[in-house]
Order: C-alpha cells, then structure tokens, then sequence
C-alpha cells in the first residue's frame, strides 16, 4: 500500500482554497484517531500551564497539526518543517490567506530531518507518522533532542511493534515507504536516549477497538483512493455512515488501557542539569 499517491490527489483536489483547507483538517481531525490522542495531549499540556514559546511541526505535511497548534497556543511562534516544496508553498499561501503566516509567527520551510540545523531552539518539537519513514532514525532523534531548549518537549507519534510482549503484527510494514514495522518501549527509549531525551509518557494506540476504526476510516479508503481519484466522491459518501461508528470505537480506544496495539503516542523530556537530578529519582 502506497500513501504517496493519495496524499498527492488530495492535495491537488484540496490545493491552496482556504475553505476548502480547512474542511480537509476538520475531516483529519475527526476520522484519524492518531489526531485525536495529539490534540488530547496538547490540550493537556496547556491545561497544565505549559507555554511554548517556539514550536517545531517536524514533518508538517499539509499543515492540519500545525493549525491545531496555532489554537492551543496562540501566542508560540510555530515553524512547519517538511521535506515537500509543494506542501510547504501551499502551506504558506493558506496561512497568508488566513492572516496568520506573515512569516514571524507560522511559516512553513523545506529542510530535512537529517539536518537540523538548530541547537536549544524549541519548547516542543511534535512529530507526526515520521520516524517510521526515516531509515538513519538515530541521528534524526539526536537532533530533535538538540534542537530542544533544556526542560523543552518531544511528543511523537508512531507504529507500536514489539515482538517480545507477543505484539502480532508483521514484521513487514503496511505502508510501502515505511521503512520499518513500528518500535517498542525498550528500543524507544534507547534511542530517544541518544538525544538526551527521557520518556515521560508512553501510550499504546489503535488498540482492538482503534483497529476497527482504522480499517474503517484509514484502511480501506485509502485502498480504493490509491486506485483511482474518481473514486472521492463514493468515498466521502462511504465515510458518513463508516464514521458514526467508528466514532464510538474511537472513544472505546482512548478510554482503554491498550497492552497491544497498532501505534504510540510518546511524550519524552529534554535533559538539562534539573531534569537529570528528577529523573535520576524515579
């Protein structure tokens, strides 16, 4: 299964039509359960008064996170990274659209993860489905964590994959440009430990009740979208009736304590001289 070529449709059929943008993250929003556990925990990193001052979307693809973000903290200064030029232009031409890219506050770049030129920028670094598609997956954690300030934030999400605690999902990743299954807790932590980073928060998503709703709003739409574009309108004609039900099982899958699981919602801290002297107490 290949997403290149859907993301690639829905972005000429969403293109730069401001209206039509924010519908397309409004649907994100709702039929991607993986949103649902981000905004979830964005909104309880404000509730706990944390207040960002520079945000990292790493990866922002079409942007639907960094606008979730431009929401919860409207007064952090916010820069999409992606590796796309077109995602990354219309991207920019949406938010001067709407008033919020004057290019201070939100504006999108192209740049590589590989590369990151930054050192103690950011107070949250968010990275959405990346690091499953990245092969040199160390050296891109050691600059995430470099590029946070000490103390700063890094919530990600990813495949779970973990043969030990008898996960039994293939070994073979389900979407072409994966270039592996998912991670565990243990080969998280190694590497996030690399860029100085602690795991603070480990969630195991698309539980048995997640799973329903993936296949229903993610798996097999995504099947007929790759086979044709013609296909949209029947498509968004199946996902009214397929999304009132995965609706519940959504819930189902937020409110339970998943052991097995499709994928992680992690939340790691970057180490300064504090951090350290806490964590060693745990």
């Amino acid at each position: 299964m290949e997403y290149d070529p859907v993301k690639d449709r829905l972005q000429a059929l969403v293109g730069r039509n401001r209206l039509a943008r924010r519908l397309f993250f409004s649907i994100l929003d709702r039929i991607f359960l993986r949103s649902r556990y981000v905004r979830r925990e964005i909104e309880r990193l404000k509730r706990e008064a944390f207040h960002p001052e520079q945000i990292l979307d790493a990866g922002s693809g079409f942007g639907q996170y960094t606008f979730r973000l431009s929401r919860v903290f409207p007064q952090a200064k916010i820069m999409g990274l992606d590796v796309r030029p077109d995602l990354v232009q219309s991207s920019n031409e949406f938010w001067r659209g709407v008033g919020g890219g004057d290019g201070d506050r939100i504006r999108f770049e192209v740049g590589n993860l590989l590369e990151l030129p930054y050192e103690s920028r950011f107070d949250l670094v968010l990275s959405v489905d990346v690091m499953e598609h990245i092969e040199a997956d160390e050296l891109v954690f050691r600059n995430m964590g470099r590029s946070l300030k000490p103390g700063g934030l890094f919530i990600m999400t990813t495949p779970y994959y973990d043969v030990s605690d008898g996960n039994s999902k293939s070994d073979q990743p389900y979407v072409d440009e994966h270039v592996r299954p998912g991670y565990s807790r243990s080969e998280l932590t190694q590497k996030l430990a690399q860029g100085g980073m602690i795991i603070e928060k480990f969630v195991i998503t698309y539980g048995a009740y997640g799973n329903v709703a993936w296949t229903l709003l993610q798996k097999w739409p995504m099947r007929w979208l790759s086979q044709s574009k013609w296909l949209i309108p029947l498509v968004a004609l199946y996902l009214i009736p397929a999304y009132a039900l995965s609706w519940l099982f959504m819930r189902l899958d937020m409110a339970a304590k998943n052991q097995r699981g499709g994928g992680i919602l992690a939340v790691a801290r970057k180490q300064g001289t504090e951090n350290r002297e806490r964590g060693a107490e745990r």
